[in-house]
């Protein structure tokens, strides 16, 4: 595919064939890095690389629509006031990479040739070739599983009580799923709710500890249930309808907040899955790119960093760390050194 397009036949509506017909090759653009996502571990990656005169490229498809932009406030990123919207963060990350001379772009990414020794990013109207290419393009990839879920969003619709359980103190929610995600969620949960009411369509016996979170005074299990819609108005979620199987009328309850944990959370994978990248868990392209303590993958020069490693801690302030390590690393990889440099050393 370096080559660029080919020339192709022509054609008419009576097949005949009308001779060659020249398609442009796309512009081709070269940079030191190009990083695939622009979220907070992106971000974070352009602004080291940026500030390490490194020519870096940031490839965003929407920074509208990620984990961190979705979020309705951030309470726990240090040194950010706690009403902050998760996309004024983002919006500010975006801005401090720009202003150190990252070049930001709004761009879909199709497919990556990361082989080679220039690494090759392919969008529909532009090719960017780069010495180093940094995978961050996250994890959200869920399609919503109920009515009203895509709806209240950020509005009391949640995937991750680590993040948002602190806002629901005293108050009622609901956690959907029999993960053992679910279960750890909801047992965060209990420390802050009135009320956690745990909503399964099948029996929890065999989920760790599942047994544990049963014998929370503020957990009310509802099993052998399903949810039906979630519901709300202008200031968010109100509350939830779900069918019990053994009932023969559809229940409601009135709850503020909503986490759901049935879809699970996948790597957005699909535009490197023919790049020999090694993924954890044999091979799983669900399972998150495997890397190294220097956020670098099996390829040379190619590095993963956020929620496409599909760790357990999904977490901003975890994502914008391990963009700094990449980018210490790359600044390492492409200059030539031993050892990693750090700008607050002077000798």
């Amino acid at each position: 595919m370096r080559g660029g397009m080919q020339r192709q036949w022509g054609g008419s509506t009576s097949g005949r064939r009308i001779g060659p017909v020249a398609v442009s090759k796309p512009e081709e653009v070269e940079c030191d890095v190009c990083i695939v996502g622009g979220g907070p571990a992106g971000c974070t990656c352009a602004l080291y690389t940026s500030r390490a005169d490194l020519k870096t490229i940031v490839l965003d498809k929407n920074n509208t629509t990620g984990a961190l932009a979705i979020t309705s406030t951030i309470a726990n990123y240090p040194g950010v006031d706690k009403t902050m919207p998760g996309q004024q963060l983002l919006d500010e990350m975006v801005k401090q990479a720009v202003d150190y001379g990252t070049d930001y772009r709004r761009a879909q990414v199709f497919l990556v040739d990361s082989q080679g020794e220039y690494k090759y990013v392919y969008t529909p109207d532009v090719t960017f070739k780069a010495r180093a290419l940094v995978l961050a393009s996250g994890a959200m990839g869920r399609k919503a599983s109920f009515k009203g879920e895509d709806t209240y969003l950020g509005r009391g619709v949640s995937y991750c009580a680590t993040c948002d359980g602190a806002f629901y103190r005293g108050a009622e929610v609901a956690v959907v799923g029999v993960t053992q995600e679910a279960v750890e969620e909801a047992q965060f949960l209990t420390k802050f709710a009135g009320t956690v009411h745990w909503i399964t369509g099948k029996d929890p016996t065999g989920v760790p500890f599942a047994d544990d979170l049963l014998a929370c005074d503020n957990v009310k299990h509802w099993k052998s249930s399903r949810l039906l819609s979630i519901d709300g108005d202008d200031s968010g979620v109100t509350g939830v309808v779900f069918k019990q199987r053994d009932v023969e009328e559809p229940e409601q309850l009135a709850v503020t907040g909503v986490f759901v944990y049935v879809a699970g959370q996948l790597p957005i994978t699909d535009f490197c899955q023919a790049s020999g990248l090694e993924f954890n868990k044999e091979g799983n392209h669900e399972s998150g790119i495997k890397v190294n303590e220097e956020m670098a993958t099996n390829q040379p020069g190619v590095y993963a960093i956020g929620d496409i490693r599909n760790t357990p801690y999904k977490q901003v302030v975890v994502a914008a760390a391990d963009g700094c390590i990449a980018a210490m690393a790359i600044d390492k990889y492409l200059k030539g050194r031993k050892n990693v440099k750090v700008d607050w050393v002077h000798t």
